[in-house]
């Protein structure tokens, strides 16, 4: 009996023990140990920043113990931030480099660290609105106004962040549109993001115009902005006046292949280099209103230039370098290091007097009134110095 007895209280100190080890250990109903991976930063590197631009990064983490708990221990002066959630958030400093150090660490205190670095771009590449202001409004009159964006990295996403009361709504074509609202001045903010996250904002002062309407008339005038061969191209056609609201209509297209919406928004991919002339009317509700427009379509801006010529040491140099296509005039630069002694001047004539023989490689740029980029890389080949007998 002493025997079993013994055997029995073992027993049930022993499952005792197992139940007590499964519990401690975070079993929980499942009675068994969590086996977790190492925790680990999965984010390798930040996006690109834009200065002076609001700027957001998600950082990431696997393994450990979740919830993770985040900090930026050292942001080289940038100022931003981080939150529990791993997203980076402020406003872009000034162009260079930063390195930033970000730490994580789970609920049993595993810590891993990523340095890393924050590029910040200035310049044409950097994401901005580039409208300045609206065109007015007509009290109850249908109202469509394009805002354009440059830099930042397509596509782009729009969003009205205050209306003022006006009702408008903005698409990610940059397309601002509604019901005018009453007469007065009103006040409306948006937000522009980019592929990268990358956003910026602008705000706007609205003014809309109670008066009687003036007759209906098409506001905008020929020439149409201009469009290059084989790209998206949008314009805004405006009327004022009428009883609205306005329905427009393309009559002829003159070849273009482009569309009229009934909102006034013309749309599609340039055609061919050349002039086209677009027969479009407004019709509101009691008149309608024709006018031709005329549209010039320049070709992809190019430089022509295949080669250059050789030269002598000692010997006066010029050549002219040519481009096509793009909206003239055109600006041309020579991109450094240039160990050639020939220099060029904005008109595209490279020219000097060189003094060491030898091959050399030249790059080349042309800018034209839009602001397209065309480049060229070549060589010129600098012969030693003429003597007489070569000469005769």
């Amino acid at each position: 009996m002493t025997i079993r007895s013994t055997t029995l209280i073992g027993r049930l100190a022993t499952v005792c023990a197992l139940l007590f080890f499964f519990t401690a250990c975070g079993g929980g109903g499942s009675g068994f140990l969590e086996d977790n991976t190492e925790l680990t930063i999965t984010t390798a590197e930040l996006p690109v920043a834009s200065a002076g631009a609001s700027y957001t990064a998600l950082v990431e983490a696997t393994g450990g113990y979740p919830p993770y708990a985040w900090a930026i221990t050292n942001n080289s002066g940038t100022g931003l931030k981080i939150n529990n959630q791993g997203f980076i958030t402020g406003t872009a400093p000034v162009e260079g480099d930063y390195t930033l150090v970000i730490e994580v660490i789970d609920k049993s205190d595993n810590r891993k660290h990523l340095t890393t670095i924050l590029s910040v771009i200035t310049g044409p590449d950097s994401l901005a609105i580039a409208t300045t202001e609206l065109p007015t409004a007509v009290d109850g009159i249908s109202y469509t106004a394009l805002i354009v964006g440059v830099g930042g990295a397509k596509p782009y996403t729009w969003a009205v962040t205050n209306g003022g009361g006006t009702g408008f709504d903005i698409n990610n074509e940059g397309i601002l549109s509604g019901i005018a609202p009453r007469s007065g001045d009103y006040g409306v903010s948006l937000r522009l993001t980019d592929s990268a996250s990358t956003h910026t904002t602008a705000s706007f002062v609205l003014t809309v115009d109670g008066d009687t309407p003036r007759p209906l008339a098409i506001t905008t005038t020929s020439p149409l902005p201009s469009a290059e061969e084989g790209k998206a191209y949008t314009a805004i056609l405006q009327a004022e006046g009428g009883q609205g609201p306005y329905l427009w209509s393309l009559v002829d297209p003159g070849g273009s292949g482009l569309r009229l919406r009934d909102d006034g928004v013309l749309t599609g991919t340039a055609p061919a280099e050349g002039q086209y002339a677009i027969a479009v009317s407004v019709t509101d509700d009691t008149r309608t209103v024709p006018s031709t427009l005329i549209l010039t379509v320049s070709s992809t801006l190019t430089i022509t230039t295949a080669t250059l010529p050789g030269g002598f040491v000692g010997t006066p140099y010029a050549t002219v370098l040519k481009a096509s296509g793009g909206d003239l005039p055109y600006f041309w630069t020579l991109i450094e290091p240039n160990q050639s002694s020939l220099n060029l001047n904005s008109a595209g004539v490279l020219a000097g007097t060189p003094t060491t023989a030898g091959t050399f490689a030249l790059s080349f740029q042309v800018t034209d009134n839009n602001d397209a980029i065309a480049q060229l890389n070549s060589l010129v080949v600098i012969q030693p110095a003429l003597n007489a007998g070569t000469a005769s």
